[in-house]
């Protein structure tokens, strides 16, 4: 094996997720994992997501004992500003109207770095999940989601709670999984300068190869992406970034890793140094 961690799990305290902290454990430990991350989402300022983390804390606190190489994470992702600002104000979602069309007014993230420092978070992986333009008034326009998807990777790169830039390029609706290159070089480049400046990891996340909407010649394409990035001297995390059951996914992976360079010594864990 040439991954030997796994900095992105979602645990059942995550909204969409359904993983006992213990089957994680227990899992990461058969695997021989030297550090595993729980990482469970921090969408909303709210009550429900700030129950989900107080709660991932809790449980993870609780079996650190057990598993001494699990760390507490946590993932952070980009919303609309306008939202962020009507939650702070009334704590709810109730009464909120996103604004029509493309009207753009800028983004937030929930939580401070000093507010899930005081619940013990080590470290986050962020990353872009959806335009934040309207009522995903541009998910099927390229250019306009290229657009979007650069914009909020740059700010978490250069974002001081970002610890791993979790699945760089992941998109829901897939609209350049057959075809990497439909993302401009120009803005990998300018990714992989921030990333690098800032003193960011990067993240391999299993979803590019276990997705059924990306193609070979696009796993392939994503791959050789992470191998340049490496050479540019950005390291490189793994992250499951499991859901619903908590199996390895490592060999798979591996078997696109290896053939464009990688070997093992290349990823990187997180040291002492590296965590909040």
């Amino acid at each position: 094996m040439i991954i030997h961690s796994d900095w992105h799990i979602h645990s059942e305290n995550s909204y969409d997720a359904i993983n006992p902290i213990t089957t994680i454990g227990d899992n990461a430990n058969a695997q021989g994992l030297r550090g595993f991350g729980i990482t469970d989402h921090a969408n909303l300022n709210n009550e429900s997501f700030r129950k989900n983390i107080e709660d991932s804390a809790k449980n993870v606190k609780a079996l650190q004992e057990k598993y001494p190489n699990m760390i507490l994470g946590v993932e952070l992702t980009p919303i609309e500003l306008p939202l962020y600002e009507h939650l702070c104000k009334y704590g709810t979602k109730e009464g909120y109207a996103p604004a029509p069309g493309n009207d753009y007014r800028g983004y937030a993230i929930a939580y401070t770095k000093e507010e899930l420092m005081a619940l013990g978070m080590r470290y986050a992986v962020a990353a872009a999940h959806w335009s934040l333009i309207g009522p995903n008034a541009i998910d099927g326009d390229l250019d306009a989601c290229l657009k979007a998807w650069h914009h909020q990777q740059m700010g978490l790169a250069c974002d001081e709670r970002t610890t791993i830039l979790a699945h760089p390029w992941y998109i829901g609706r897939a609209l350049w999984y057959d075809d990497f290159d439909k993302v401009p070089r120009s803005m990998k480049l300018e990714l992989a300068a921030a990333l690098k400046e800032n003193g960011k990891f990067v993240e391999c996340n299993s979803h590019f190869y276990y997705s059924a909407k990306a193609t070979e010649k696009f796993r392939h394409q994503y791959t050789e992406f992470l191998r340049e990035l490496f050479e540019m001297g950005i390291p490189i995390t793994y992250g499951s970034d499991a859901h619903k059951t908590y199996g390895d996914g490592r060999p798979k992976v591996e078997s696109y890793l290896i053939p464009a360079g990688f070997q093992d010594g290349d990823f990187s864990d997180l040291s002492e140094k590296d965590l909040w």
